[in-house]
């Protein structure tokens, strides 16, 4: 089974023991999830395929809405794509519980927040190996991810 360090809002959590947390599971896909939606596609420059460009098709767009939407609902489709090939490659050098691993990714919403349309909220929806659903949601701001 892989492992993860727990992030929570872009910091390491420790335990009450003073070790470094761990996520597994369903845990770890949330975060994983998370980590390729809100990373800037290329800011990893070994790794320049992984992240998503949503932050540049929904910041400063003068796009009407539902287009601007469907854009960027792609361009996370795309990013959890990216993820379930980075699983695939995983699994061949290390065992990943069936909980922690992408089957199909179902839905994907985005949403304008009506009271500050400078944000946005993003909801991301995959069944696992486990045959569960597996919700992950974020928000971000004209400032990006």
């Amino acid at each position: 089974m892989s492992f993860d360090l727990k992030i929570l809002n872009g910091d390491l959590v420790v335990d009450s023991t003073g070790d470094l947390k761990k996520v597994e599971n369903t845990d770890k896909l949330v975060q994983d999830i998370l980590k390729i939606c809100t990373t800037q596609r290329g800011f990893k420059r070994k790794y320049p395929f992984y992240g998503c460009l949503v932050s540049n098709s929904l910041i400063g767009s003068a796009f009407p809405e539902d287009f601007m939407n469907t854009y960027a609902s792609s361009q996370l489709k795309d990013s959890i794509q990216s993820l379930i090939e980075l699983q695939k490659i995983q699994q061949r050098f290390q065992y990943m519980s069936p909980q922690e691993s992408i089957a199909a990714i179902g839905n994907i919403q985005i949403n304008r927040l009506p009271s500050d349309p400078r944000y946005f909220l993003i909801y991301v929806s995959v069944v696992n190996k486990a045959f569960s659903r597996v919700d992950a949601s974020f928000e971000i701001n004209s400032t990006g991810l």
